[in-house]
């Protein structure tokens, strides 16, 4: 990409939208690729610094992220490059982490973030596999400026990469047996949350299927993934009408101390969402009819029952799932909690 350019025409494009929507909303999504500050390739104080001012420029006021290395990282990222903002997820000891970060003078979080689906399984070929490598993860913010509550789905699919593997037609199809069935899951989630919902996050594919939401993506010609020329960066909506005024935004953050002519770092570009919308649903009656059409129940790993929000026998740990799919996945109704049949 020509950085300096995009970078002057994306100043100026965003200078013209703030300033007939100076209380619009931005929200986002950026895989920062193996972020971290010490050990191999670790990112370097102006690095650091670098993609710190990005996304002060950028004027985002809610993250999405992937692929960080824990809490130290983000702890020592906010603290030293981005005061005034804050941070949130999950730290599973790995290098692919997700987090939301926000300024705090725009954005609060009310609940959360709650990771689903850290145990979950499917089955391909006969055999069972853990379903997700980096699960979702759902926060509840409000929009202080505008008294706007809405739920952040934070997600990353299985990847395309099928290097190592001695039968790559297999390989193939379990990668994309496997983006379908963490879709499956994340419509269960979604179609849980009530009121406005955003789906952020890396597909790891161009052009999902199967999501029970509309995703929006940069347009053609335009890559969040500059390498291959993909766009692998999505933002989902659900609860929530779309307004003509909605704008999708690329960010070139590539640090040029860290990129080479093949290969850029990060590999990721964020991708924006600049709304303006009321905080209310489409309509009473949409909302209504979303619930009806899908019925949402919860199952667990281990057990053969699909039960209603808040059974006894979930102990809390139940994941959310369509009535239709968990019957087709051979689940009866629980006899405790009596839930839709």
């Amino acid at each position: 990409m020509r950085r300096f350019t995009k970078k002057v025409i994306l100043g100026a494009l965003l200078a013209v939208i703030w300033a007939a929507q100076a209380s619009a909303l931005v929200i986002g999504t950026f895989n920062i690729e193996y972020f971290n500050v010490s050990g191999k390739k670790a990112y370097s104080p102006e690095d650091c610094s670098y993609l710190a001012r990005l996304i002060e420029e950028s004027d985002v006021d809610l993250l999405a992220l992937q692929e960080i290395e824990g809490d130290a990282t983000m702890r020592f990222f906010v603290t030293k490059f981005l005061p005034g903002w804050a941070y949130s997820g999950n730290d599973t000891g790995g290098r692919q982490d997700l987090y939301f970060l926000w300024r705090k003078d725009r954005i609060r979080i009310l609940d959360g973030p709650v990771v689903y689906g850290a145990n979950g399984s499917f089955r391909f070929e006969g055999k069972s596999y853990r379903l997700h490598d980096r699960p979702p993860m759902v926060g509840l913010f409000l929009d202080i400026e505008g008294d706007r509550r809405f739920h952040m789905v934070n997600v990353h699919l299985k990847s395309q990469s099928t290097r190592g593997k001695e039968d790559q037609d297999r390989a193939k199809r379990y990668n994309d047996f496997k983006r379908g069935a963490q879709i499956d899951g994340i419509n269960g989630i979604v179609g849980s949350l009530k009121g406005a919902v955003f789906i952020l996050g890396d597909y790891n594919v161009d052009d999902p299927k199967g999501t029970n939401f509309p995703l929006l993506s940069l347009p053609k010609g335009s890559y969040s993934y500059d390498d291959r020329k993909s766009r692998l960066d999505y933002i989902g909506y659900r609860g929530i009408e779309m307004s003509d005024s909605w704008r999708i935004i690329e960010v070139e953050t590539s640090i040029p101390a860290r990129s080479t002519k093949r290969s850029q770092s990060p590999d990721h570009d964020m991708v924006l969402l600049d709304l303006n919308w009321d905080g209310s649903p489409s309509s009473t009656k949409d909302v209504e009819d979303l619930e009806k059409k899908e019925q949402i129940v919860y199952v667990t790993a281990t057990g053969k029952k699909y039960h209603s929000k808040g059974c006894s026998y979930l102990k809390g740990k139940g994941e959310p799932m369509s009535l239709d799919k968990a019957k087709s996945l051979g689940y009866s109704p629980c006899s405790r909690c009596n839930p839709p049949k």
